[in-house]
């Protein structure tokens, strides 16, 4: 198994959090090589918190490259990245 994390810091996350975590939410629908996904938003707001956080479990890191080329993950990349100040990811086998 292989999992990706990554957290986001937005630049305003009351609005742009909801956004990227419904458009995420619809990717294991389409991207078959999705085995879970969850997707939280930060309920502490320290100073070390980000706002987003998004866990992707694959069967295979193969199947990491095909989920982060697939178009719909590109669009919803493209919007988070449009409007993060910040992001941080950890891959790994398990």
């Amino acid at each position: 198994m292989f999992r990706h994390i990554v957290f986001t810091r937005f630049e305003n996350p009351a609005e742009q959090v909801p956004v990227a975590r419904e458009m995420l939410l619809k990717l294991p629908a389409i991207i078959p090589e999705i085995v879970t996904m969850e997707v939280g938003a930060d309920e502490l707001h320290e100073a070390r918190s980000f706002d987003m956080a998004l866990t992707v479990t694959f069967n295979k890191k193969q199947d990491l490259p095909v989920y982060a080329n697939h178009p719909e993950h590109v669009k919803v990349r493209e919007y988070i990245g449009s409007h993060a100040r910040a992001s941080a990811a950890v891959d790994y086998e398990f």
